[in-house]
């Protein structure tokens, strides 16, 4: 150990030279310096080049570096994907509340034997959207609710105060909002062009929740379709909304 130290020691006291030979030995040019004076340039020389390379646009050309431009992508896409799980969450708790709901009856539904509660009798709810009904509720063809034709932007408003449980996009029925009422009963509106309340806003009856459209594989044109569910049964949304033609 004691050798292998006097030769370190050795070679940074020694004097190395650097010479230049230039026009066939006419020129001749010679740099001296000890071993340590050597290291001390290498390592000058080493750190202009980081530093170069490290704070100047030269450092994109190095093969792997982000640029400015890759590393905002990235950022976007991490907050991306952020709201991606926040929407697999709501989509999860969209399933188990629809499981819930459809997976009780086949039947056609009735009101008849429901706890119905004196907030649930006719007259207690208005009217989401004006317009004629096309479809009524038809169990045997899993068409759990009602559509009501109207354009396409007009606003629809909650039948009766609650909490929005649910609102979110769906392939097949475009957007959807839900709310869950005091009494328990949910209310769907289905098919719309834009959302207007997020999940855990307080609704007043009447007030303005989406705007209809025809959104979804389901739609064939513009209107609302409508569904209340109650103890996981679906109800007739038009006997709760006493609709009359």
């Amino acid at each position: 150990m004691r050798a292998l130290w006097q030769r370190i020691r050795g070679a940074f006291i020694r004097r190395y030279r650097l010479l230049w030979i230039e026009d066939g030995g006419a020129s001749r040019r010679e740099l001296r310096l000890p071993g340590w004076g050597w290291f001390i340039t290498l390592v000058g020389i080493g750190g202009v080049i980081w530093l170069i390379f490290a704070f100047t646009p030269l450092r994109y050309t190095m093969p792997g570096y982000p640029t400015s431009q890759f590393r905002k992508l990235y950022g976007m896409l991490l907050d991306r994907v952020q709201q991606l799980e926040q929407k697999v969450a709501q989509h999860l708790l969209l399933v188990e509340e629809l499981r819930k709901m459809q997976g009780v009856i086949r039947s056609e539904p009735t009101a008849a034997g429901l706890p119905l509660l004196p907030t649930l009798q006719s007259g207690q709810y208005i009217l989401p959207i004006e317009g004629r009904v096309s479809r009524r509720l038809q169990a045997a063809q899993e068409h759990w609710g009602v559509d009501i034709t109207c354009g396409a932007g007009e606003p629809v408003l909650a039948m009766a105060e609650g909490t929005v449980v649910l609102a979110e996009y769906s392939y097949h029925s475009g957007y959807i909002i839900a709310i869950q009422h005091p009494n328990g009963l949910v209310s769907l509106y289905k098919h719309n062009s834009r959302l207007l309340r997020r999940v855990g806003e307080r609704i007043q009856v009447g007030d303005v929740i989406a705007l209809s459209g025809g959104l979804g594989t389901y739609s064939s044109g513009p209107h609302l379709h409508i569904e209340t569910w109650l103890g996981g049964r679906p109800l007739d949304p038009l006997k709760l909304l006493a609709y009359e033609e």
